[in-house]
């Protein structure tokens, strides 16, 4: 389930999280730059010159601080509490914070809602996936790209190939994607195999590590997303000999597949995840383990916010929004959670989701590929029967 493998390192690390003052004053429009320990300059001898974006933003918190009260929708977990607090605190704004595991919960409670003509809902942070092709055709969101001013959020700079890129639906209007933890879903144990010799996908087929694979069983989870990929860049024929000639070890546990990796059993990992790795570690073992960069394997499974149609507190909303797309947010949400921040201007929360500038990898939530997506799904079905 994508929705719930984002929770997955909610208990690994909370940390660097900035006091609500320091987030106050770097989102407000009058604050000096970060760091700079001083009122912003002026200019005349009238007082602050504001652009006109700041006016706006004024106005807004204003009108914002007005309504109240924001109600956000978001999946479990303490990171996600923690920017909702930041808010609350730099605003002086109630939040009603509804977190729900699964689509299965969160989607239905929205569209049960906005039937029953119930709008208590303004802003939903969650995979784009089930938002799109399930919540979507009950008329739920509302275009998200006319609310989003702020030059320090809209600028291209500022995100990973680009502010329009970060829309995962195909309208690029709607889901706007924050989020941009890689998987790397190849590790191998540097005592018995050497980080060149495994430079991209075609490599895992060499003689020499036939039998010494172990994967995550490609028939359940989230597996079908690095071979989607595979399979639109290398073809059919050479995924399926790599499943089927290489004699590939199923495994659905993850520790397991981990306790392998280590002792060398097994020195290359196919699905293995970061977060299994942390026992051993701990222990002092796994410290040749290391996870490849690999393009066209590596994908993200993406999160987006979404404005809710009829939202009861719209000023809020827009807010929240904007607030949340800052450097200053979003890097305190990348510390909470923790992952990575698709803005290019901050540090990896979860530095083992970093991916490499100009890599292109597959992003699962894209809407473009949610067809292809599931084609692969069926397809493996057909290809590893056992």
């Amino acid at each position: 389930n994508l929705e719930a493998s984002v929770n997955r390192r909610a208990f690994i690390r909370i940390s660097g999280l900035t006091g609500a003052a320091a987030v106050a004053a770097a989102c407000s429009p009058a604050a000096a730059p970060a760091g700079s320990g001083g009122p912003a300059p002026t200019t005349g001898t009238g007082g602050a010159s504001k652009a006109p974006w700041e006016n706006e933003w004024d106005e807004l918190i204003a009108a914002a601080k007005k309504e109240g009260k924001l109600c956000i929708q978001t999946l479990t977990g303490v990171g996600y509490r923690k920017y909702v607090e930041a808010f609350e605190k730099t605003f002086g704004i109630a939040v009603e914070h509804r977190a729900d595991a699964s689509a299965s919960i969160w989607g239905q409670k929205i569209i049960k809602e906005q039937e029953a003509g119930i709008f208590a809902l303004d802003v939903a942070v969650v995979p784009p996936n089930s938002a799109l092709s399930v919540v979507r055709p009950t008329g739920a969101w509302v275009p998200i790209k006319p609310l989003i001013f702020r030059p320090d959020v809209v600028d291209n700079k500022f995100w990973r190939d680009g502010f329009a890129a970060r829309f995962m639906d195909k309208e690029r209007n709607l889901a706007f994607n924050w989020e941009f933890d890689v998987r790397h879903s190849v590790a191998i144990n540097a005592s018995f195999v050497k980080e060149e010799e495994i430079k991209e996908f075609p490599d895992l087929l060499k003689p020499q590590f036939k039998g010494k694979i172990i994967s995550d069983d490609v028939r359940t989870g989230g597996m079908f997303l690095p071979f989607t990929a595979v399979r639109k860049k290398w073809g059919d024929d050479m995924a399926r000999k790599y499943l089927t000639e290489q004699g590939l070890v199923f495994n659905r546990d993850q520790r397991q597949i981990a306790e392998n990796l280590v002792r060398g059993r097994f020195p290359i990992a196919f699905g293995s995840r970061p977060t299994a790795m942390t026992e051993f570690q701990q222990q002092g073992l796994g410290k040749d383990i290391k996870w490849l960069d690999i393009e066209s394997v590596g994908f993200v499974p993406n999160t987006s916010i979404f404005a809710v149609k009829n939202a009861p507190h719209p000023n809020a909303a827009k807010l929240f929004i904007n607030w949340f797309l800052t450097k200053e947010a979003q890097q305190l949400t990348a510390d909470a959670t923790p992952t990575v921040s698709a803005r290019t201007d901050t540090e990896a929360g979860y530095p083992e989701g970093k991916g490499s500038p100009g890599k292109k990898y597959f992003e699962s939530g894209n809407e473009d590929t949610y067809e292809s997506s599931e084609a692969t799904r069926a397809w493996l079905l057909t290809v590893v029967k056992v």
